[in-house]
């Protein structure tokens, strides 16, 4: 009998010894072994990178962009555009001067009777002002020693000048002259590589007929 209770006992001991351990070790496996993880905490998403789209005005960050370059103006390329655009600009053109007869004048940008009361007046170019090509300036001849009146004392050889907006000053040497009908355009279409300059005025005789002084800058 004794034995048997101390069996018991021992039995009793055990078990009562493997329940605290179970639930020892319980405790430890449900708060630090077996434990939930936490989520990870997602990541930044990445910024988006700047997308260049063609045909859009794209800026990255604070930068400014660059203006568009204006275009060029275009030029002229035919007698007729580079007479326009001169006559259009309205506005004297430049400085004539002819030593021999002492007519320092300024040149307006087209024909106009309240002009050509004043100054010779530009009518034509081929390629622009002081530059190669054929131009023509056209006054009047007051039979009074004014204005082109003394054209006429002018012979091949002479010189005179075309000072222009620009600052340029041509000498231009007196090739040709002579005297024409006033419908005569034929010397608009001299074939030069040169600046020519056409100097037009009436004759003392007639209205109806020019004088024409052609002058060359070497």
């Amino acid at each position: 009998m004794k034995n048997r209770k101390k069996i018991l006992i021992i039995i009793l001991a055990i078990l009562i010894i493997l329940i605290l351990f179970l639930s020892v070790f319980g405790i430890i496996w449900f708060k630090y072994i077996k434990k939930t993880p936490e989520p990870e905490p997602e990541p930044n998403p990445e910024p988006e990178e700047n997308v260049l789209i063609v045909g859009m005005n794209n800026t990255i960050g604070n930068e400014t962009p660059e203006p568009e370059p204006e275009p060029k103006p275009k030029l002229p390329t035919t007698p007729a555009e580079w007479t326009i655009s001169i006559e259009n600009s309205n506005s004297e053109i430049g400085t004539l001067y002819i030593p021999k007869t002492k007519l320092n004048t300024p040149v307006y940008c087209k024909q106009s009777p309240e002009k050509m009361e004043k100054m010779p007046c530009f009518l034509y170019t081929s390629g622009g002002i002081n530059k190669p090509g054929v131009t023509c300036f056209t006054g009047h001849n007051r039979r009074n020693g004014k204005l082109f009146s003394n054209n006429k004392k002018l012979q091949i050889g002479d010189a005179f000048y075309f000072k222009d907006n620009e600052g340029v000053e041509l000498e231009y040497t007196i090739i040709d002259k002579y005297t024409t009908v006033s419908t005569d355009t034929g010397f608009f279409n001299i074939e030069t590589d040169k600046p020519i300059i056409a100097l037009s005025c009436c004759t003392d005789a007639s209205n109806d007929d020019r004088i024409i002084i052609i002058g060359r800058a070497d």
